[in-house]
Order: C-alpha cells, then structure tokens, then sequence
C-alpha cells in the first residue's frame, strides 16, 4: 500500500490555494470551502477527523484551536499562525456561531446538519490534486503531513514538531512527515559504485 506524501512543493501547494478559492468563488450558501479545508488541515497540525468537528464559535476570532482528538482522547491546544487566522475569519464571517465550519447536507435525529465525513475531505483533496495535475496519492494525511514537512524545513526543530504531532519518537515524526524518505533518495542519487564518473 501506498503512503501518502505531504505537497513538498510550494509552487504545487498555491495551486492547491488557487483551485480551492476558484473552486468557492462559485459557493452556494451551505456548502463546504474548499479553501477553508485547506487553510484548517494545512495551519493547524491536526487530523481531518478533529477538524471537521469545529464549530464556527470554535474557531472564529481565537488565537488557538482547541480539542479533544478523536484519536488518541488528549486534549490539543493549537497556535493558528495569524495570517491563517485573518483568511479563516475572512471565510467564517457572517456564519452562525453554532454550526460546523464544515457541513455535510446529512442531518441528525434533531434535522440538524452534521459535520462532513472523512472520506468527503479525500474526495475533495484528492478532486484538487487532480486539477493541479499532481499524481502522487493524496488523501487526508497529505494536509497533516504537509503542515509537519515545511514546518520541520522552516524551523529544523523536529523536538517541537514531534511535541505538535503528539508522537513518542523524532523518528516516527521524521518517518511520518516524509523527510526519511526525502534523505535516502537524495543519498541514493549520490551514490554509484559502477560506470563512468
């Protein structure tokens, strides 16, 4: 089975933005921001699965995202960066506090809306990735994976990051954001013990 990759290019990662905001500017009222995806999954270090339980109240003019991951059951805390901040404002505003940033046309019991499923964010990303041309397999991860491998190349702090991801090891975080990967392949270009020099 194929692994996911995070977008290591940010010339590919603005094409996923420009088809996302050319995507909503064509947005009926209720349904879901492409850009407003992008702008969560790719800011916030959290999983897909905690993400799309926001309510507007929960993100609209804070500093932080706050939740209780799905997951592993800790609580998280998230700094939003505050150029993310301004454009999830931007999206938010005019939106009842009370209702999932991200709504699903399905109802609860009560006919109220429920938030969108996991498999209708790889459905989207994975409808961006095919606009921007990209092949390599995209899905939920890509948007956790990409926040971990340009903030890893931003910071080199991988102590942090591992702290972010809640993961036990620097090496599972390394692994998981790809930069393993990245080092062995640059490593085997190198590397010849036959032919011409």
């Amino acid at each position: 089975m194929k692994v996911v990759q995070p977008i290591r290019d940010m010339d590919v990662l603005q094409q996923f933005y420009d088809i996302a905001r050319e995507h909503d500017k064509h947005l009926r009222k209720g349904e879901v921001s492409w850009e407003l995806i992008l702008l969560v999954g790719f800011n916030t270090s959290l999983r897909v699965s905690d993400f799309t339980r926001f309510r507007v109240r929960d993100l609209r003019g804070h500093d932080y995202a706050q939740i209780q991951a799905k997951k592993t059951g800790k609580e998280a805390r998230v700094l939003i960066n505050p150029s993310a901040r301004r454009e999830i404002n931007r999206l938010l505003t005019g939106r009842v506090p009370d209702e999932y940033i991200f709504q699903s046309k399905q109802r609860d019991a009560a006919h109220k809306r429920r938030p969108i499923s996991r498999q209708r964010v790889y459905q989207i990303m994975n409808l961006i990735a095919k606009k921007a041309g990209v092949e390599d397999r995209i899905g939920c991860h890509t948007l956790r994976k990409t926040f971990g491998y340009h903030y890893y190349k931003m910071t080199g702090d991988v102590v942090s990051l591992q702290r972010i991801l809640c993961h036990s090891y620097r090496r599972e975080t390394l692994v998981y954001i790809g930069v393993i990967d990245e080092n062995i392949d640059e490593s085997l270009m190198k590397f010849r013990l036959v032919g011409r020099r």
